[in-house]
């Protein structure tokens, strides 16, 4: 590219001040050819010439000792002992082109410091310019020889170094130049810079310099070599303050007129010194552009930019030259600007192609299984979707059908879709937050709900509320010892319903075929009830690992929020509302539904506006004779009538015992009967007689007394026959007390 920009550079005159000797190697073999040389060397001698130089293979060598010194030689006889005395006593320089003497007469050269010292021992040399060496030999002669690269190259390199980089000499046509041009002050700074005392020459690191004149450029000094014997007969005004240059090869004189005509013209060109790390780091950004940012961008808009850039770089070049007198050698940035502008934009174009053709295969897939996901086909959906490889939409639709296995309390298979979520996108929603409460639930059991309390509580609060059938959760109202109470919506009517649920886990496998027999046969006894002071149940169902009920909504708080002290209802409210459950319990014992669990637990009531009605309803009865893992009854022991606590048939008087119970505690915040264990507990239901209420409590009406006494009667003939004839007892009160 240098041969092409050197056209622009405006143009030089060829020097006239050389004259070119072209000697015949043969001739030189013989004494006449040698005496020839000599007289011609003499003659230049007397002609003042400027300098002689000698391009040889091998000139001769001396017979010679050496005297006193290093700079005092003493020659024996011959014409070749003749003829290196002139050389060594004339203004000559020789060559040995690549190699270089010992020991030689050198004019004055100083270089500041070794090619290894200063900042350049911190870099490695793969990142340094390569340097023109030269060998040391072990000859010791008197001649001022210098090396010269005989071989045309790109580069005219004018500063050597010596194999181990310790020493540096200046190249032939320099040494010549500066003794030319009288300059006594040759100094090499290392640094791309040659002070000759008057006159600087630029060079790069390595000191080289591209030269007008050369091979590279096509353009030539002309010579007119004359033959040994033409140029003895020239005049010695020919010669005068000439530069003589002397060789067997043409060519070699070519290069070497060439290199000296450039320097007295002033027309060479260097790579500037910071090309060392300047060059890598455009190569590295040109890297990044074509890795990074041409993907980015549209394939117009890329081949656009690239184009831009590659013709700044060329049109860079010239300005530089011409103006700088500086060349960076950008062919490498430029084959890899084309080469990687060419290679992403098949990729750019080949990936477009493909993507285009995935996204279709996706959209497909996506259609398919998101037709099958709102069908509620999700086995075959998640297959379908999981093809779809991180698409959006997908992803949602995935994560639906997760949250709806959460519902379904499929667990397992719930964190198998959040895995496949995370390992196509990260931190997609709060994805792996599910996936961490999912791995705590499969390590402890497969459902949570069938944890301890505390765990439960703090792992449900962690995956979504469960769903049964129909019927979405939309939060927790309550947990008990046979499952948890959930306020749910039907969403064919808009209605609230609260989904009571009975967990299977509780019973052992001979049970649960039993269990679940009873539980929907008494549910849809329970169903049948109609009364305004009971809970309706609107539907029961059945689940993989839980039997539910939906019921009736109430909006207020158990009985068992008024038991402690302080918080005590009035005893006239309290009457009222022990009234309104016997009645509603006369109401179903009528439908030959016995309650079996009547505690102020299942009893929800509102304050504000005197609503009451009773929970639970024919679930108690299932689970009356059933023992938990820990061998204590489920349900409520301290409430359970005497021949209940048996084992005996129960009817309805047991409900009547247990809401005497009840009665007693709401007035008193106690129980009547309290015990350490399960087993003194029912001795003193079935045989002790109850603390008097009025020691816990002087207060109360002497009716509190009579009416607690009948209720709670060991034996079901002594207590009220019905809860009709109860809510009588406790309204003739009433009025009383009116």
């Amino acid at each position: 590219m240098f041969s092409l920009a050197s056209n622009l550079l405006p143009a030089r005159t060829t020097s006239n001040d050389f004259r070119v000797i072209q000697l015949d190697e043969a001739r030189l073999q013989k004494p006449e050819g040698i005496r020839e040389l000599h007289s011609l060397l003499r003659k230049l001698k007397k002609s003042n010439v400027a300098e002689i130089l000698w391009l040889s293979d091998n000139f001769p060598q001396m017979d010679f000792s050496q005297v006193g010194s290093t700079n005092k030689w003493k020659s024996t006889q011959g014409e070749r002992n003749k003829l290196a005395w002139v050389l060594e006593n004339q203004k000559v320089f020789l060559t040995q082109y690549t190699n270089s003497p010992k020991q030689q007469k050198k004019i004055t050269y100083r270089d500041s410091f070794a090619y290894q010292e200063g900042w350049r021992q911190y870099i490695p040399s793969i990142f340094l310019p390569q340097v023109q060496t030269f060998r040391v030999t072990n000859t010791t002669i008197p001649y001022r020889v210098y090396p010269f690269n005989p071989n045309a190259s790109d580069e005219q390199t004018l500063i050597w170094y010596d194999q181990r980089r310790k020493q540096s000499l200046p190249d032939l046509s320099l040494a010549a130049y500066s003794r030319y041009i009288g300059s006594r002050n040759l100094e090499w700074d290392g640094d791309g810079q040659i002070d000759l005392g008057n006159s600087l020459i630029l060079t790069s690191l390595a000191g080289k310099v591209f030269n007008y004149f050369s091979t590279l450029t096509g353009r030539h000094t002309d010579i007119d070599p004359l033959t040994l014997k033409s140029a003895s007969n020239k005049a010695k005004t020919y010669y005068k303050n000439k530069l003589v240059l002397i060789g067997q090869d043409i060519n070699r004189l070519q290069i070497l007129v060439d290199s000296l005509s450039s320097l007295e013209a002033g027309a060479s060109y260097r790579i500037p010194p910071i090309s060392w790390w300047l060059l890598p780091l455009m190569l590295s950004l040109v890297a990044f552009y074509l890795l990074w940012f041409l993907p980015l961008i549209s394939k117009q808009s890329g081949l656009f930019l690239g184009a831009f850039l590659m013709l700044g770089i060329i049109s860079a070049q010239p300005v530089l030259l011409i103006v700088q007198g500086i060349w960076l050698p950008s062919i490498n940035l430029l084959l890899l600007m084309a080469i990687g502008q060419m290679a992403v934009y098949v990729y750019v174009s080949g990936r477009s192609i493909l993507e285009d053709l995935l996204n279709k295969e996706h959209d497909a897939w996506y259609q398919l299984g998101h037709y099958q996901f709102e069908r509620n086909e999700y086995d075959i959906a998640i297959t379908n979707l999981l093809k779809c490889n991180g698409k959006d939409a997908a992803l949602a639709d995935l994560y639906e059908i997760g949250l709806k296995l959460e519902r379904k309390r499929q667990y397992d298979r719930a964190f198998e879709i959040y895995s496949e979520i995370s390992s196509r996108r990260k931190n997609y929603k709060d994805v792996e937050k599910r996936l961490k409460t999912h791995g705590e639930i499969s390590s402890r059991t497969s459902s949570p709900v069938s944890l301890p309390q505390g765990q439960k509580s703090l792992l449900m609060s962690q995956v979504e509320l469960p769903e049964f059938g129909r019927y979405a959760i939309e939060k927790e109202l309550g947990r008990g010892a046979m499952g948890v109470v959930y306020l749910s919506k039907d969403p064919k009517i808009n209605r609230k319903v609260a989904i009571k649920t009975l967990d299977y886990s509780q019973f052992s496998a001979a049970e649960l075929k039993d269990v679940k027999a009873r539980f929907f046969r008494e549910a849809e006894a329970a169903g049948r009830l109609s009364h305004h002071n009971i809970v309706t149940v609107y539907d029961m169902g059945e689940e993989e690992d839980f039997a539910f009920i939906a019921m009736d909504y109430v909006s207020g708080v158990p009985l068992s929020k008024f038991l402690k002290p302080g918080k005590l209802l009035p005893v006239k409210e309290v009457y009222n509302v022990i009234k309104t459950v016997a009645e509603a319990l006369d109401y179903a014992h009528k439908q030959k539904i016995v309650h079996r669990d009547i505690k102020p637990g299942n009893i929800m009531y509102n304050p504000k506006n005197k609503q009451l009605k009773i929970t639970d309803f024919g679930i108690a009865r299932i689970t009356d004779a059933v023992k938990t893992r820990t061998g204590s009854f489920l349900g409520s022991p301290s409430y359970m009538a005497p021949e209940q606590i048996n084992g005996s048939k129960v009817d309805g008087r047991a409900d009547i015992y247990s809401l005497g119970v009840s009665f007693y505690q709401l007035l008193t915040g106690q129980l009547p009967f309290y015990a350490d264990n399960l087993g003194n507990l029912a001795y003193k239901i079935a045989n002790q007689k109850h603390k008097p209420i009025k020691e816990l409590r002087s207060d109360l009406p002497a009716s509190a007394t009579r009416i607690i006494n009948k209720a709670l009667q060991k034996e079901p003939r002594n207590r009220f026959a019905s809860g009709i004839e109860m809510a009588k007892s406790i309204d003739r009160e009433l009025s009383a007390q009116t």
